[in-house]
């Protein structure tokens, strides 16, 4: 554990990862009576076309052309070896719209969905400090539409301003929500239907579609067929504002279900909430054919969707004191801190990827680790979970205080044979310049490289590289 579990003293790792943890979040799951599909197929983003699984990260608090917090995005594309080539994108970038400007915060969200229906996947981009102005009103924040294409990203939009809210960027879920085939985005209680216009238009919109009930915080969502009806759901965790009487926040996880209309109201899972929860993903966890729910934060949560969908009833706990998970349970570990769900092993069922960001050792404050956690014909039990650090055999680097390796993980398919391979972040390596790092071995060691400034030709300082991945 933590020798000194740290708190959240900045909005960046708790907004970042609450981006990041829902990597599930396009997952397409089958309806029941079909045979599971390989979840690692279904967490592919090809923003070139070329079959192969693509990499997207931002470190939104890179320096740019000499400006502070200007923020950029980098792209490892796939190809039969697996991720290799890389390219950055900035707001200089040919096509890009805007201007490189200290505190844009360029990538502070990701979200990737074939927006337009080219059959190429777009990227959404967030700048949480643009400021703009549309229909003679002021603007903070933004959203940027890369447009997916052969060379990848050549070309972007802004998502024109809607209604007269200041803030603009917004907590972004990325499914097809009415089942009508083409990618929706649902974001601050409006559902913007595709396919998008290269105006960024939407072909209609919902009003009033909320991720919650009442006055709370939404720190995390995921999208995916909880019911095998072919439309896809949003599960949103959200916090109060305050702390209760004993210090705490409290959570709650609303299930928000999809429709031929669009999205319903919110309903909340009151088995779930608690003073515990950081990060959220769906994922077909025993290859019934429809995404179920892992909460996690300090322990992982799970809940199996059965054919109604995600209901009540008291979730499945794993923890660091299950058996056959490696470690310790500890308060301020933060295990499952962030989350990811896909097919590692090719089984046809999803496994988990859970960041546990905090987690001490060797002396040191929160260096940090990972777990893969497998899934099964039972669903999770814990056996066969392995852990991670930098101190481990075959991973570039070595563990230091305060690295926060974990706090964000992604899966990709960068060779296309159908299996996801982890990728981990680390946003406070040397000193907040941050890394992540890649496991083609998925279940091992075995090939995992590490990526920086220096490999990307970016600047270091400050940048906390890998603190945002695709939601």
């Amino acid at each position: 554990m933590p020798d000194q579990p740290r708190p959240f003293t900045r909005r960046t790792l708790a907004l970042a990862t609450g981006i990041a943890l829902a990597a599930g979040a396009l997952l397409a799951v089958p309806a029941a009576d079909a045979a599971p599909q390989p979840p690692a197929e279904q967490v592919r983003a090809d923003f070139n076309g070329d079959g192969y699984g693509d990499l997207a990260v931002a470190a939104p608090y890179a320096s740019v052309s000499g400006r502070t917090h200007a923020g950029y995005v980098a792209v490892l594309y796939g190809s039969p070896r697996g991720l290799s080539a890389k390219k950055v994108y900035t707001q200089a970038s040919p096509g890009i719209p805007g201007a490189v400007e200290k505190s844009d915060l360029f990538g502070i969200r990701l979200v990737d969905a074939d927006l337009d229906g080219d059959g190429f996947t777009d990227l959404l981009v967030g700048s949480g400090g643009e400021r703009w102005t549309q229909d003679g009103i002021d603007r903070e924040s933004s959203s940027t539409v890369l447009w997916g294409g052969p060379k990848g990203f050549a070309s972007g939009t802004v998502l024109p301003a809607q209604g007269t809210s200041r803030y603009q960027d917004a907590l972004t879920a990325a499914g097809d929500f009415d089942g009508d085939g083409h990618q929706d985005l649902a974001r601050g209680g409006r559902v913007l239907f595709g396919p998008l216009g290269r105006d960024g238009r939407p072909a209609r919109t919902q009003e009033g579609a909320e991720f919650g009930d009442g006055d709370v915080n939404t720190i995390a969502v995921a999208a995916g067929d909880t019911d095998g009806d072919g439309i896809d759901d949003i599960v949103a965790l959200t916090r109060a504002w305050d702390r209760d009487d004993e210090g705490d926040y409290g959570h709650a996880v609303f299930v928000v279900r999809g429709s031929r209309e669009g999205l319903r109201t919110p309903v909340g899972l009151k088995d779930l909430s608690g003073p515990e929860g950081d990060g959220i993903a769906l994922g077909d966890l025993n290859g019934d054919g429809r995404a179920d729910l892992v909460v996690g934060g300090q322990t992982l949560r799970i809940v199996y969707a059965g054919k109604q969908g995600l209901g009540p009833g008291r979730p499945q706990v794993i923890s660091q004191d299950t058996p056959g998970v490696p470690g310790t349970q500890e308060a301020g570990d933060g295990f499952g801190h962030a989350l990811a769900v896909g097919d590692m092993t090719g089984d046809g069922r999803a496994d988990i990827l859970a960041g546990v960001p905090f987690e001490g050792f060797g002396g040191l404050r929160s260096p940090g680790t990972f777990a893969v956690v497998p899934g099964g014909p039972s669903g999770v039990t814990g056996a066969g979970t392995k852990v991670f650090s930098q101190d481990s055999a075959g991973v570039p680097g070595t563990a230091e205080k305060d690295d926060w390796f974990g706090a964000a993980v992604h899966l990709v398919d960068g060779n296309g044979d159908g299996k996801a391979e982890p990728v981990v972040g680390a946003p406070s390596e040397d000193t907040r310049a941050g890394a992540f790092w890649v496991f083609p071995g998925r279940t091992s060691t075995k090939g995992s490289f590490t990526v920086g400034a220096r490999a990307l030709g970016t600047t270091a300082a400050g940048a906390e590289l890998g603190s945002v991945f695709p939601n």
